[in-house]
Order: structure tokens, then sequence, then C-alpha cells
């Protein structure tokens, strides 16, 4: 299938699956919607959300240090802003926490991941089991008033 050569491909950064990757790609992140014009305090909301979710997937998916992080961002035609957020993990569902009694059962650290700031600031998040990865989709609404 051929690119139509107007076609942007999305910005991406990868990197180990290790607590020392978290500011590096919660930075990337913050830049990146940040460009999109958003104001600040929403930026940082969602910067603290992606520190949530790599925290969660550092500790519940990828607890021996192995595995990557890839984070892509960007702009679509009606405005919103797509954030993909992908790990070499094991199988790791961070939406389904504190929904299932289960969730603490197959969880063999006595913490359960949390979601409360990226619930709190994105509204639509979808999870995705692909082939050895998993696979987290955010999308973060058009500013009001641009298109």
């Amino acid at each position: 299938m051929k690119k139509n050569i107007d076609e942007k491909e999305p910005d991406k950064i990868v990197r180990p699956a290790m607590p020392d990757s978290i500011s590096s790609l919660a930075e990337f992140v913050s830049t990146q919607v940040f460009e999109t014009g958003m104001e600040d305090e929403k930026v940082r909301a969602i910067g603290l959300a992606i520190q949530e979710v790599l925290q969660n997937i550092i500790e519940f998916a990828c607890p021996d240090g192995k595995g990557e992080i890839t984070i892509s961002c960007e702009s679509v035609d009606s405005g919103a802003t797509l954030i993909h957020i992908w790990d070499t993990g094991k199988p790791f569902n961070m939406l389904l926490a504190g929904t299932f009694s289960e969730v603490e059962e197959i969880s063999k650290h006595e913490k359960i991941p949390s979601t409360k700031m990226l619930k709190k600031a994105v509204k639509n998040i979808e999870y995705i089991r692909g082939t050895n990865k998993n696979i987290l989709i955010l999308t973060i609404p058009p500013i009001k008033g641009r298109n």
C-alpha cells in the first residue's frame, strides 16, 4: 500500500521498561500534546497520567526489567490526538485494576495498579493485547474551537 506524500509518520519514542525511562517518555508525550496548543493545566494532567501508566507497566507487565516501552503520538483529521503506548511485557490490562477481585489475586504484589490519574485526564482509553505486546490507545479530544 502506497503512502500519500503528505501523510506524516507519528512521532515515536522507544525506551527500556525501567524506572529511569519514565521521565523521558512522559516528557515526550507532554511536549507532543503541548504542541497541539493544549492548555498547560491539561498538559500537566496528561503528563501525570502517562507517568502513572508507565509505573504500572514497569511494575506489573515488565517487573523483571526486561522489555521495552514505545509511545507514539499523532494528530488525526478530526483534531484529536492519539497516544499509543505499547510494551513487550506479559499480558496486563491496567484498566481492569480495582474492577474485579481476581485482579488482586493475579497480582503477586501487595499493591494493585492505579489508573486514577489516567481516567481523570483521558476520557477515551482502549486496551488491546497484540502479539506479545500490550497496547493502550489514549484519545485526547480536539481543543474546542480548533479543527
